[in-house]
């Protein structure tokens, strides 16, 4: 494959993985993203380098010419994603640093947190907060719940989006506050 095919196969890939993306750049560094939250919610030494590692592992799929279709394409990236945590796991045993994956305890909440969240979750409209409890909580078929809303799969990713970018900025804010308040 050339390298011009390879970066148009890359892009397509892009645009499946982020609808919303502005450009092919945001739509890469939102998957990378995504992979580095990915890790770091397992608890890696290194989140960024095996994000990268997934993205490179990626890549080398697409320039062989593997096609990522269908209804959730990060399915198969995570699933890349899964065998290098595995991959991760099993160097890390072998260099004699014992990892239970179901021993690792629970992250503390920062105390705040606990009430942004509550916070910018009461300050929502009741519509927004019931769709995304309704997208989220229920185990649903997305196309299903986008029709039943009378809307396309990427004007609900857009509403999705737009609902936990109002979060987001709510919780950004609440914990500046708090943290400002203790010092």
């Amino acid at each position: 494959m050339s390298s011009q095919s390879d970066a148009k196969a890359f892009d397509r890939l892009l645009q499946a993985l982020e609808p919303e993306a502005s450009s092919v750049d945001d739509g890469f560094l939102r998957c990378r993203t995504k992979l580095v939250k990915f890790f770091f919610w397992r608890r890696c030494d290194d989140p960024d380098n095996l994000a990268d590692e997934t993205t490179t592992r990626l890549l080398n799929k697409v320039r062989a010419g593997q096609e990522i279709s269908g209804e959730n394409p990060y399915g198969y990236v995570f699933g890349i994603a899964r065998n290098v945590f595995r991959e991760y796991l099993k160097a890390k045993q072998k260099s004699g640093i014992q990892t239970d994956i179901d021993e690792l305890r629970e992250e503390p909440v920062l105390p705040g947190v606990e009430n942004c969240s509550s916070l910018c979750l009461a300050q929502l409209s009741a519509e927004k907060r019931e769709f995304l409890e309704d997208y989220y909580l229920d185990d649903i078929d997305r196309e299903q719940f986008a029709r039943d809303k009378g809307l396309t799969i990427n004007a609900l990713r857009l509403k999705v989006f737009r609902c936990r970018e109002l979060l987001k900025h709510c919780m950004e804010n609440c914990l500046r506050r708090f943290h400002s308040a203790r010092n």
